[in-house]
């Protein structure tokens, strides 16, 4: 299946992943806070259009002209405090969950960090540290076995000790 080599490199895959949402993450901010500041100089630029249209304007005339004139120039300001309003909210929800989801992803990477950190200490212990405790101990354990048939051996040799029911014999 494969399942143990996927994980050969899994923590640095793991790295890798995060740090490309995190810079992924940043990358959207920064357009949208781009975004928000391009829509508010627009819709401050279509204000102010409007604003100086209407005091050029001249109220003498009415005619069919005059009025879709002066439609435009009622849409052109609705526009600019549609543009304002979104840019306003894109930045108050969006941009500001936005830049709580990065803090949020770093601290996550960090805190995994952190953790694997630890379990690759305690792994050491375990597997290293412990495992030649065990070692050696087992070489103590087989010098004295090793010590205590040889004494054997020589009690049998010099007929100082029969057992009478051996279980197995020391070869």
């Amino acid at each position: 299946m494969g399942f143990g080599r996927d994980l050969t490199n899994s923590h640095e895959g793991l790295l890798k992943l995060q740090d490309w949402e995190i810079k992924l993450l940043e990358t959207v901010k920064r357009f949208m806070t781009l975004r928000v500041k391009s829509d508010k100089e627009y819709a401050a630029l279509l204000l102010s259009i409007t604003q100086q249209t209407e005091k050029q304007e001249a109220a003498d005339y009415v005619s069919t002209v005059s009025k879709s004139w002066s439609q435009v120039i009622h849409q052109t300001e609705a526009l600019g405090r549609i543009m304002k309003g979104h840019a306003d909210d894109l930045n108050s929800g969006p941009l500001h969950r936005l830049a709580t989801l990065i803090r949020d992803k770093q601290q996550v990477k960090k805190s995994y960090q952190s953790l694997h950190q630890q379990l690759e200490s305690h792994n050491y212990k375990v597997t290293k540290s412990e495992l030649e405790k065990l070692k050696t101990t087992y070489r103590q354990l087989s010098r004295d076995a090793n010590n205590a048939k040889e004494k054997y051996r020589e009690a049998l040799a010099k007929g100082l000790w029969l057992p009478r029911y051996t279980c197995f014999m020391f070869t």
